[in-house]
């Protein structure tokens, strides 16, 4: 909006408030608003207040509507939360699995059977758990982004502060009880956030992307990905349950009820969370059902249009 050379720094610095501000605004009206700005030759600050205002009046008129307040509460909070800390539980099982292997390594150990067992084992679980979260993150992004094609902007940015802050103030059982493998940056902070960039950000905004250019998937396409969300999600099912029970611990820890075998973690143990899995798969049903909907839909009017 303007010449930008030869103006103060803190006035460069208000007009690219004012630019960002405004691409929250229809690109019709965006425009209307940048020339009519040239035109009276508005400074900075009363620029800032009137896009602002505009802004805010738009928004408010867009959350009239109840689709922006589905992906809200059906999107950016449950799965948004349940993403911050099935991520971290994740990341940080890597991080005890990687200094373990780390110390322990020796390369004669790969002519053990049980040992390479158990190392393909373990990278193999690695990537069906990432594969996993990048699914349900995509999904949620798509879903996010058809329900809230006007308020995306404002929708991403809080399932972003989510994913981000929704473990502030609780730690995992990995962290509690194995503090010396989290005390490099790496493990303690580097890799957490690496694996919820790669794994939740980056595909959520990408499904956000997708739903906003394309609209909807094929209904084959559809399908395809659902059942591959469903087989990807019964795996990773027992960690996404545990993301809440060993994941999200406060200090002193307090350990969860155990099994019959009277040990943590076996596959006896009770598992009240398991609903969390269909939670998980609620975006996928809805990417499934609105593909088959538009589809009868296409169908309807070609046959109309026939008769």
């Amino acid at each position: 909006m303007g010449d930008e050379v030869g103006r103060p720094p803190l006035e460069r610095i208000a007009w690219c408030v004012v630019d960002l501000a405004s691409r929250l605004l229809h690109p019709e009206e965006r425009e209307a608003v940048r020339g009519d700005l040239a035109e009276t030759g508005a400074r900075s600050g009363q620029a800032l207040r009137e896009v602002l205002g505009l802004v805010v009046r738009r928004q408010a008129a867009l959350w009239m509507d109840w689709r922006p307040w589905l992906a809200l509460v059906g999107v950016v909070v449950p799965l948004g939360m349940l993403l911050s800390h099935v991520s971290r539980l994740w990341a940080d099982g890597n991080a005890l699995d990687a200094s373990l292997y780390v110390r322990l390594w020796d390369w004669a150990y790969l002519g053990n059977p049980g040992w390479r067992r158990d190392l393909v084992s373990i990278i193999a679980a690695t990537l069906t758990n990432y594969l996993a979260l990048i699914g349900w993150s995509w999904t949620s992004g798509f879903v996010l982004g058809s329900l809230s094609r006007r308020t995306r902007w404002v929708t991403a940015t809080l399932f972003c502060l989510v994913v981000l802050l929704g473990t502030v103030g609780s730690t995992t059982t990995a962290r509690a009880y194995n503090a010396m493998v989290f005390s490099g940056p790496f493990h303690g902070v580097v890799l957490l956030r690496l694996v919820r960039t790669v794994c939740v950000l980056l595909p959520a905004l990408w499904g956000m992307h997708w739903s906003a250019t394309r609209s909807r998937l094929p209904l084959l396409q559809a399908i395809v990905g659902a059942v591959a969300i469903v087989i990807l999600t019964a795996w990773a099912a027992r960690g996404l349950e545990g993301s809440l029970v060993f994941g999200r611990v406060g200090r002193p820890v307090t350990m969860p009820e155990s099994g019959p075998d009277g040990f943590i973690g076996t596959a006896d143990d009770p598992r009240p969370l398991w609903p969390l899995s269909l939670v998980m798969l609620w975006p996928a049903a809805y990417i499934v059902g609105t593909s088959s909907w538009h589809r009868c839909r296409g169908s309807s009017n070609r046959r109309a249009g026939l008769a």
